[in-house]
């Protein structure tokens, strides 16, 4: 399990850059702990890595590496005039990802 962590583009200090930091740390903390949890009671091991970059980028590459042979990622639903501006993660990771992509909606 991969979860990419975006930081703020324009930060108006370092102590703002730490805290958004530390911040997010506690919100995958929380989730990685219940999603590895939520793994083990189905009999599958999860191993979470917290990364912080660009979602796509970051996914596309940590597939690359890994060598993995699926991608599987989540639908969010959002606007067609959102969608058409700007574009969603999961269409931009079907498009780019090395391997097969499945989205489970």
């Amino acid at each position: 399990m991969i979860s990419v962590e975006e930081l703020p583009r324009f930060a108006a200090s370092v102590d703002e850059l730490i805290e958004e930091k530390s911040e997010a740390n506690h919100v995958y903390e929380a989730l990685t702990r219940r999603a590895v949890a939520q793994a083990q009671a189905q009999g599958v091991k999860l191993t979470p890595h917290v990364v912080i970059g660009h979602p796509v980028t970051t996914i596309s590459d940590c597939v690359a590496s890994g060598g993995f042979d699926l991608l599987v990622v989540g639908f969010m639903g959002h606007s067609a005039l959102y969608n058409r501006l700007i574009g969603s993660t999961t269409d931009r990771l079907v498009e780019h990802a090395p391997t097969a992509v499945l989205v489970v909606k």
